[in-house]
């Protein structure tokens, strides 16, 4: 929630902190566990599941944030000399094209590496920047050109990797957020039309399909039938037999938690379920697979 100051000494102290921070990094993600000095050329982009992207107006350059839980430096780097780095699900193929060199940053260790590649079919030279801090804290910066504008670009990316900092993460703020957004809320499966509804978490691979219903008291609806009717999933005697909808008898709960540096909704309904949270620009994704967030007029 913002704050405003609005008496003499808050405007002071106000004053007094925008002073003390006027050479700070300009980026600053508590969730990345980063900060960072971004180019004025690059805007900052919708974040892309656990990738913020910066990108130049003209698209001829672009920086990415990958945040990568317990990242390894040495098992990276040695990937990156044998095979290269592949992320086919982000669509990001680098190989490298000459000798890393160390970053000086607190409370971790850091490597800038030369690359070439392509990024989602785009043509690309650039620069990673791979960091690994204390507490699984660890992430990729990946400053990236079209390989005509690279020359224009090197220095300045570079520059931009040199100001990186780790950050302390706010586990606690990334747990609120996300409970707040999704308190009250039902996560619609957006799988189109005519496909035949099941019970959440019954998919194959355990991906879920179904609708949640997840209420602002922790508890959590099945997906409901008409009145009298056995939930879609559920047989007679799988805690309760029969669930009218408003009825609060034989509910589950729900929560949110942050694990490996990525939020997670957890489930409890009969089985626990753990389903990884995430956006993908405009789309809100529950393992992966796009839902819809509307209002739940189920809960009473």
């Amino acid at each position: 929630m913002h704050k405003f100051l609005t008496s003499t000494l808050g405007a002071i102290l106000a004053l007094a902190v925008i002073t003390a921070t006027a050479h700070a990094a300009n980026f600053t993600d508590t969730s990345f566990g980063i900060s960072i000095d971004v180019d004025d050329a690059l805007s900052k982009q919708p974040v892309w599941r656990d990738i913020q992207y910066f990108k130049s107006q003209d698209k001829s350059a672009s920086l990415m944030i990958k945040r990568i839980y317990d990242l390894s430096i040495v098992e990276f780097l040695e990937e990156l000399r044998s095979v290269g780095y592949r992320n086919m699900r982000d669509r990001v193929i680098l190989g490298m094209t000459g000798e890393p060199v160390e970053i000086d940053i607190e409370s971790g260790r850091g490597l800038l590496i030369p690359v070439r590649g392509r990024i989602r079919g785009q043509q690309i030279t650039g620069v990673v920047g791979a960091f690994s801090g204390h507490d699984g804290q660890g992430f990729l910066v990946i400053g990236n050109a079209k390989p005509q504008y690279w020359d224009a670009w090197d220095a300045r990316m570079k520059t931009m990797l040199n100001s990186v900092r780790f950050v302390e993460i706010d586990r606690a703020a990334m747990v609120r957020a996300w409970e707040d957004h999704l308190s009250g809320k039902k996560l619609q499966s957006n799988l189109g039309r005519g496909t035949p509804a099941v019970a959440p978490g019954a998919s194959p691979g355990g991906a879920p399909h179904g609708d949640y219903y997840l209420c602002s008291d922790g508890t959590v609806l099945r997906q409901p039938g008409p009145v009298g009717q056995v939930p879609v999933g559920q047989v007679p005697g799988q805690n309760v037999g029969v669930q009218s909808p408003g009825m609060n008898q034989g509910r589950g709960t729900w929560h949110v938690i942050v694990s490996e540096g990525a939020p997670y909704l957890i489930v409890r309904d009969g089985r626990e379920q753990k389903l990884m949270l995430e956006y993908e620009a405009e789309d809100f994704l529950l393992n992966g697979k796009r839902y819809i967030i509307t209002a739940n007029n189920l809960c009473r």
